[in-house]
C-alpha cells in the first residue's frame, strides 16, 4: 500500500510540475516581442537610486556603468550607509569625474530601507529606478529599456537581476536559481498578481511609494524592500515587465555556499508577509518538486522501480525542453548534465535554507 501511494503522489507532482512550467514558459514565450516595443513614448527624468554599505570596490567598478547611461535626462543617488571602508573616498572620486552623480553620505547604518528611503525623499524625478552596489546594467541602455515599460496604467516595472557567468558549480546553481524565481514572479505579474520584485532591477513612480507611506508597512524587518514593497502596492493592472536583454543588471554570485545560504534565509524570511496566494504560487514549485523525488527515491526500493526512473527521466527532459525558449530570453545557458544536478540539488538546498531560517537567522543585519 505504501508504494502505491508513493507511485500516486509521484504521478500528482510530475503533472504538477508540467502544467506549472509548461503555462509559465508560454506566457513568458509570448511576452519577448511585447518587451522590445517602446510602451512610454517620453522620456522623463529618472532617478536611479543605490544604496551601499561598505561597496567601494563593487562602486568602483560598477557604478560609472551606471552613470554612463544612454538616456538623455537623469541622476544618480547613491546613499552611503555608514560605511567603515573607502567608500567615501570612493564617491568623492566619482562625483568629480560625472556631474549627474548626488551622493548622500550617513554616519550610522540604520539598515537599507532607511538609506533608500533617503534617496528616495531627495530624488528629483518621479520616476525612480533602484537596482544594488554590487550590481551592473547589461548595456548602456538598461535606464531606457525600464523606463520604456511604463505606461498611463503601468506605475511599477519588474526587471530581471541575472548573475554574472562562471564556470563553477555554486554560481551556475545560483544563476538557475534566480532564473526560477524570476520566471515565476514575472508570471504572476502577467496575470494581475504580481507578489515581488528584486532590489537588483525595478522601477516605480515616486507617488506610488508615497501613497503607502514608503516602507512603514514592513519597516521592522530588514529584508522587503524590493518584495513586501510591490505586494504591498501592485494590483491586477499597475505592473509591467522588462524582458529586454539590454534592460538586465548583472550580479557577482556569492563566493561560498555559506554566504549564499545567508543570502536566500535573509530573503525568504519576508516571505511570512506574502499575501496567501503568494506563499501558495511561490511554494508549488519546490514542494512539488520535493515531493516528486521523494516519492521515486522510495520507489527505487520496490518492485516499481523501473517505473521511478521511467518518470524521473520523463520528467527532466520534459522540464529541460519545455524551458529552453525562456531560458534563451533570459540569456541563460545550462546544460542538460548541470540542469539534472539543479533540479536534483535544489530541495535538498531549500531545506537547509528552511532549517537556517527557524534556527538561526538575525533578521537585524542587512
Amino acid at each position: 500500500m505504501f508504494f502505491y501511494t508513493c507511485t500516486f503522489f509521484a504521478v500528482v507532482s510530475f503533472v504538477t510540475q508540467i502544467i506549472f512550467h509548461t503555462l509559465i514558459n508560454l506566457k513568458l514565450a509570448k511576452t519577448q516581442t511585447k518587451s522590445n516595443e517602446s510602451a512610454n513614448s517620453e522620456t522623463p527624468f529618472v532617478s536611479v537610486v543605490i544604496a551601499a554599505k561598505n561597496e567601494a570596490k563593487n562602486l568602483n567598478n560598477f557604478l560609472p556603468k551606471v552613470l554612463e547611461q544612454n538616456y538623455p535626462a537623469f541622476e544618480v543617488i547613491l546613499v552611503n550607509d555608514g560605511s567603515s571602508d573607502n567608500t567615501a573616498e570612493i564617491c568623492v572620486k566619482l562625483s568629480k569625474q560625472f556631474n549627474n552623480l548626488r551622493i548622500i553620505h550617513l554616519k550610522k547604518s540604520d539598515g537599507k530601507k532607511n538609506a533608500l528611503t533617503k534617496g528616495i525623499l531627495a530624488s528629483k524625478g518621479e520616476y525612480l529606478l533602484f537596482t544594488d552596489a554590487d550590481c551592473f546594467p547589461v548595456s548602456p541602455n538598461w535606464i531606457n529599456g525600464m523606463i520604456n515599460q511604463f505606461s498611463e496604467k503601468k506605475s511599477i516595472v519588474l526587471g530581471y537581476g541575472a548573475y554574472n557567468n562562471k564556470k563553477d558549480f555554486l554560481s551556475n546553481f545560483i544563476k538557475y536559481d534566480s532564473f526560477l524565481i524570476a520566471i515565476q514572479y514575472f508570471y504572476a505579474a502577467k496575470i494581475g498578481k504580481a507578489y515581488m520584485g528584486v532590489g537588483r532591477n525595478m522601477a516605480y513612480k515616486k507617488s506610488v511609494w508615497e501613497s503607502v507611506n514608503g516602507f512603514q508597512e514592513h519597516i521592522k524587518i530588514a529584508s522587503g524592500d524590493d518584495d513586501l514593497f510591490v505586494g504591498s502596492v501592485a494590483n491586477k493592472n499597475n505592473v509591467a515587465i522588462s524582458v529586454n536583454k539590454d534592460a538586465f543588471t548583472y550580479s557577482i554570485p556569492s563566493n561560498t555556499l555559506k554566504d549564499f545560504i545567508h543570502q536566500k534565509t535573509r530573503h525568504i524570511s519576508t516571505s511570512i508577509k506574502y499575501s496567501s496566494f503568494a506563499k501558495v504560487f511561490s511554494s508549488i514549485e519546490i514542494i512539488s518538486r520535493s515531493l516528486f523525488y521523494i516519492s521515486i527515491l522510495c520507489l527505487l526500493f520496490s518492485k516499481l522501480a523501473l517505473l521511478a526512473l521511467i518518470l524521473a527521466s520523463l520528467r527532466l527532459i520534459i522540464m529541460y525542453f519545455v524551458g529552453k525558449k525562456t531560458r534563451k530570453i533570459f540569456n541563460i545557458h545550462i546544460s542538460f548534465y548541470y540542469f539534472v544536478l539543479f533540479d536534483t540539488f535544489a530541495p535538498i538546498f531549500y531545506l537547509v535554507i528552511f532549517l537556517s531560517n527557524k534556527l538561526r537567522f538575525n533578521n537585524k543585519k542587512w
